[in-house]
């Protein structure tokens, strides 16, 4: 009988294999390896898309919540779309995320659009004018990055943008049913996002929109049950590699991602111990553990996600998929496990596990 569970694909693992991949097709694997994750949630290598509606400032206090790293404290931050290829993943990453053909055809339904980190901060209260051929020169100095930089190498604006268009207080941003309306004396359109082609536009801030933020974790979730095999398959479609952990800090990292993609419902408040089933998992080592129906049960497939190492070669010689050894000092083993699947099983894979 087989075993499924979720599993880790680890970012950095397989560079030779993400360089054979296009990036729609790394984007692809990425699509279906996420697709089941709770709140919304798109994370790729360098971003991570949320389809929540939200304002600007929201949208900024969200990222710098959000880690660069699921064990890092650093704070986080709006998406820096700084490069032709960056700009494209976005776009892409927001057509999977949201469809076009699930969108109100108009240009400025708020789901066709994703806020980003760059802002206007000089020359704020330029004069509009309303004929493009009138407008003032766009300056690229004039917008920032979130370190400070300005898109003068790299931008996509719409044609005739940025505008700069203001809006009086109680005044509506476009004709949209949807769009927001300006709480203050005057607003300005100071914000960039991105649309669905790709396109940048200056908005808003009280306007409402998916956003991106920054990402730098090493470990991309999915929630989607598969053998380990499988697993091993859908990684490799995203150009990645099931996960790895070389210490106990790597082990807590793992178990770090796991719990902020899957949250309570998954792994939260666990601690990392590997446990052996067929292949290596990632999972709880207390026999407490309670299942979705409140029942106690250790080897619930909602406390466990398929890690990369394995003993296929030599029986006891556990190694990661590269080929380097799997077992460190201190090795988290939970009981009886290590060895202990040798009636039933052939070839033996370790499980991380991070409930205990």
């Amino acid at each position: 009988m087989e075993t499924f569970w979720i599993y880790l694909c680890v970012i950095a693992g397989n560079t030779l294999l993400a360089t054979e991949l296009s990036l729609e097709d790394r984007v692809q694997g990425i699509k279906d390896l996420v697709k089941n994750l709770a709140n919304h949630t798109f994370p790729t290598c360098d971003l991570v898309l949320f389809t929540e509606l939200t304002n600007y400032q929201t949208a900024e206090q969200k990222c710098r919540n959000f880690h660069l790293a699921a064990s890092s404290q650093e704070e986080g931050h709006l998406a820096t779309v700084n490069d032709a290829e960056k700009n494209e993943y976005l776009r892409m990453l927001l057509n999977i995320a949201l469809p076009r053909e699930g969108h109100d055809t108009y240009q400025y339904a708020t789901s066709r659009w994703v806020w980003t980190g760059l802002r206007k901060t000089k020359n704020l209260k330029m004069k509009h004018m309303k004929k493009i051929v009138n407008r003032i020169p766009y300056d690229a100095d004039d917008w920032e990055w979130h370190d400070g930089s300005h898109p003068q190498e790299y931008q996509n604006w719409n044609r005739g943008q940025p505008d700069q268009r203001p809006l009086k207080k109680g005044r509506k941003s476009n004709d949209y049913e949807e769009s927001g309306y300006c709480n203050k004396r005057k607003c300005r359109q100071n914000h960039m996002r991105v649309d669905l082609d790709g396109k940048w536009d200056d908005a808003f801030d009280f306007e409402e929109h998916p956003y991106a933020c920054d990402y730098r974790g090493r470990y991309i979730v999915s929630a989607e049950l598969k053998t380990w095999e499988d697993a091993k398959a859908a990684c490799a479609a995203a150009g990645l590699t099931l996960a790895s952990a070389r210490s106990l800090e790597e082990t807590e990292e793992l178990r770090s991602a796991l719990t902020f993609f899957l949250g309570e419902a998954g792994f939260e408040g666990c601690l990392g111990a590997f446990g052996q089933g067929q292949n290596f998992l990632l999972g709880s080592s207390q026999v407490h553990c309670v299942n979705g129906e409140g029942k106690k049960s250790r080897w619930d497939p909602a406390h466990w996600a398929w890690v990369g190492g394995n003993d296929w070669e030599e029986e006891g010689n556990f190694k990661w998929l590269d080929g380097t050894p799997a077992l460190f000092e201190g090795f988290p083993w939970i009981a009886k496990a290590g060895g202990d699947n040798g009636k039933v099983r052939k070839k033996k894979v370790l499980c991380v596990d991070t409930t205990a």
